[in-house]
Order: structure tokens, then sequence, then C-alpha cells
């Protein structure tokens, strides 16, 4: 559980930072072109979820979006192997840096619009390292648990749980 809260805090912050980052160079319409035009950098102020959907329905989006952190949360802490731990960590990170933004960035509390300053050619929206983070994050805890439902292996229980010990009773025998 520790494991996975310290990437959810420490992804949150890179988040946030790389996004106070974006504010200080890309404000008042400032690019930045790299790669021959295959990454933009560029600021854009999204209202909504994904692709700008629900817009102007911040409050609603902010009670979805703690709900889905702390269900990601809920997976890492309870995954049984350090990928999928990982994986659904990340994932909450990337859920938290966005949440964030929705309760402290103007115009209020609740009404708050997401950083966004990655854009690459060949992707339509505009999107930021949260992003990345909870797609990734999601994809990677997935194939995680996907392949030790398939191996049929079932993994060490996690630390602390007591899973581990070995019993002090009698064995019963006949």
């Amino acid at each position: 559980m520790l494991q996975a809260s310290a990437v959810v805090v420490l992804g949150a912050a890179a988040d946030l930072a790389t996004k106070a980052w974006a504010q200080s160079r890309l404000a008042g319409g400032h690019d930045i072109t790299l790669g021959g035009g295959l990454l933009r950098l560029q600021l854009v102020v999204n209202h909504g979820a994904a692709f700008g959907l629900a817009a102007r329905f911040e409050p609603v989006l902010a009670i979805v979006s703690v709900l889905i952190v702390v269900a990601l949360w809920v997976w890492a802490a309870r995954a049984r192997s350090r990928l999928e731990r990982v994986g659904a960590a990340l994932a909450a990170a990337g859920g938290a840096g966005n949440l964030i933004d929705r309760l402290i960035r103007p115009p209020s509390v609740l009404h708050g619009g997401v950083v966004d300053w990655l854009h690459v050619s060949f992707y339509g929206p505009t999107f930021n390292l949260a992003d990345v983070m909870l797609r990734g994050g999601v994809i990677l805890a997935a194939a995680a648990w996907l392949l030790q439902q398939r191996s049929g292996a079932r993994p060490a229980a996690p630390p602390g749980s007591g899973a581990n010990r070995r019993s002090s009773g009698t064995r019963v025998t006949r």
C-alpha cells in the first residue's frame, strides 16, 4: 500500500509540475514545435472530459473523478503483482492530477479546467502527463492482471497481508 501511495503522490506531483511549466512557458499563444512538427507544445484548458465531452458539467466530472481515483487506488492497494500495482497506481496518479486541476484552477472550485499541453501530429486532442499516466497505467495494470489470469498461477499475496506466514497450528491427517 505504501508503494502504491508513493507512486500516486509522486505521479500527481510530476503532472502538476509539468502543467506549471506549461502555463509559464506557453501562455499567450506561444507554441514550441519539436521533431519536425511531430510534437507541438501548446497550452489548452479543457473544461470537459476526454475530447471536451461534458463541458459545463465540471462539478459532475469532479465527483466522478474522485470515485475513479479512489477505485484505482484500491485496485493498486489490492493488486497481486508489482506490475499490476504500479500500473493501477500510475492510473490513480493521472486521475488525481486532473482532479486537482478541476478543484483548484480558475474560474472557481469544482469549475476548473484541466491544463493540456502536449499535441502529437497523428493524434487529435491535446493532452497532458496525467492523461498518459491514466491511460498507460490502466493498460499496464489490466495486462498484468490478464497475464496472471491466463497463467493460472497464484501470485504471492500482497506484503503485510499475513497470507505468506506459516501456520503454527497442528496438521490433521486421515
